[in-house]
């Protein structure tokens, strides 16, 4: 089973126009009313307030998705961590710009999305709670810490247990994320070196916080299509 037919990232915001020009200084390319895409996912701005950022099904079959014993509550289900989803039966307003997530090119400054990132204390209750939304495992790896990637085609999930409840972010790679993250700070953009990095002013690896409520984790790597 799968939650719907098409997904998009929502953040609630005061002023959609604002914060529609705030991303695109990214590079998220603007498709629609409101809605910016990074050639893996569409991010919505939406005016009102809502958990940030939200992720919004559509396509949903509210009864299955009861069925398969997922707790809904006002057309939304809530990961253990707290990701909102929000569910409507409502058709589709557009196509994904790929058929597979984890292969779509990236068209913007910050590089390929790798994963909508979720730091919990318990990694297999949230993993429960994915695979039973229809996300399948890429693979769970020790290294540091335990972590695993899911994703069911439409989206990526990241889950690391990483030992705090951190806020979930959105996380980019980028194999030079730190020529990246230098510019982005030239220009102003609030961003600081990832909390576990030992020498901080290097920026191989940061978190950016945008005025609008959402982090995004912008890290050195590679995942083109020969390291998805």
């Amino acid at each position: 089973m799968k939650l719907g037919s098409y997904v998009e990232i929502i953040n609630y915001v005061e002023d959609t126009a604002q914060a529609g020009a705030y991303y695109e200084k990214f590079g998220l390319k603007k498709i629609a009313d409101d809605v910016y895409t990074d050639g893996r996912y569409h991010l919505r701005v939406a005016r009102g307030d809502g958990a940030n950022p939200t992720l919004r099904y559509y396509g949903c079959d509210l009864a299955a998705i009861k069925s398969a014993g997922l707790d809904v509550k006002d057309d939304k289900i809530t990961s253990p961590q707290g990701v909102v989803i929000e569910l409507t039966s409502d058709n589709p307003p557009l196509k994904l710009p790929h058929t597979d997530v984890m292969l779509a090119p990236d068209i913007t400054r910050l590089g390929k999305f790798g994963e909508l990132s979720i730091f919990v204390k318990d990694l297999p209750t949230e993993q429960k709670f994915w695979e039973t939304c229809g996300y399948i495992t890429n693979g769970v790896y020790e290294d540091d810490y335990r972590w695993g990637i899911w994703s069911d085609d439409m989206f990526l999930i990241g889950v690391h247990q990483y030992g705090d409840d951190a806020p979930f972010t959105i996380t980019h790679f980028h194999p030079d994320m730190k020529a990246v993250n230098d510019a982005l700070k030239t220009e102003g953009f609030d961003v600081e070196p990832f909390e576990d990095l030992p020498d901080k002013t290097v920026l191989t690896h940061t978190t950016l916080l945008t005025p609008f409520g959402v982090k995004f984790n912008l890290f050195t790597g590679d995942i083109s299509k020969e390291n998805p």
